[in-house]
């Protein structure tokens, strides 16, 4: 059926399997991405707490949770000591929105995909009917003409939509996926920040 497609759909088919090939190779990307940086979550939001409390840097810029959400946005706030807390909180909110850039890495391109793939097709669907046309202009009228440029307009259309609506649904999925992981490492920032004044303010004291 999808073969079937694809030789039926004309000069559209090529772009569109692009796109087809495109969006699956982003969505397999990020989901493999957010589920490996989801479980490094809790693992470096444990240890950023453990070494804040005891006073550790060097347990807070341990490798292994580097590339945590959470430890990207609070390891420049460890070089920040002695700062306010409304100060530590600003520039945890400007780690955050970096974040949020990070985590929505591709899904613009996954929604311009699922936006302009209908287009595409009903571009093939417009040179389908164009071509039953013409070849009816010069051949005369051909009920075999005019069913292959119909065939052709609507395999385009079809394949179209059959690569716009996973993309969509994948984008909308993946969105839900990445404010999710959002909220719980804005909750984790939130808990570690007072914290961070705290042992500023003790070694200030000290």
């Amino acid at each position: 059926m999808l073969l079937d497609l694809f030789r039926h759909a004309g000069t559209v088919a090529w772009p569109l399997a692009a796109c087809s090939v495109l969006a699956l190779a982003i969505i397999l990307e990020r989901l493999y991405m957010l589920a490996r940086l989801r479980r490094l979550e809790d693992r470096a939001f444990m240890m950023l707490q453990l070494a804040l409390e005891a006073g550790d840097d060097a347990m807070a810029r341990d490798a292994q949770i580097a590339a945590a959400p959470v430890t990207q946005i609070v390891d420049p706030l460890l070089k920040m000591r002695g700062a306010s807390e409304e100060s530590l909180h600003a520039s945890a909110d400007i780690g955050l929105s970096l974040q949020r850039l990070r985590l929505r890495r591709y899904l613009g391109t996954l929604a311009t995909i699922g936006s302009t793939s209908p287009f595409i097709g009903l571009f093939g669907t417009v040179l389908g009917v164009m071509s039953a046309f013409q070849g009816m202009s010069r051949q005369g009228l051909s009920g075999e003409l005019m069913a292959a440029g119909i065939s052709e307009a609507l395999a385009a259309t079809a394949l179209g939509l059959l690569v716009a609506i996973p993309a969509v649904m994948a984008y909308n999925f993946l969105l839900g996926k990445v404010q999710a992981m959002l909220l719980h490492t804005q909750s984790h920032v939130a808990r570690l920040v007072p914290l961070l004044a705290a042992a500023a303010r003790e070694r200030q004291e000290a």
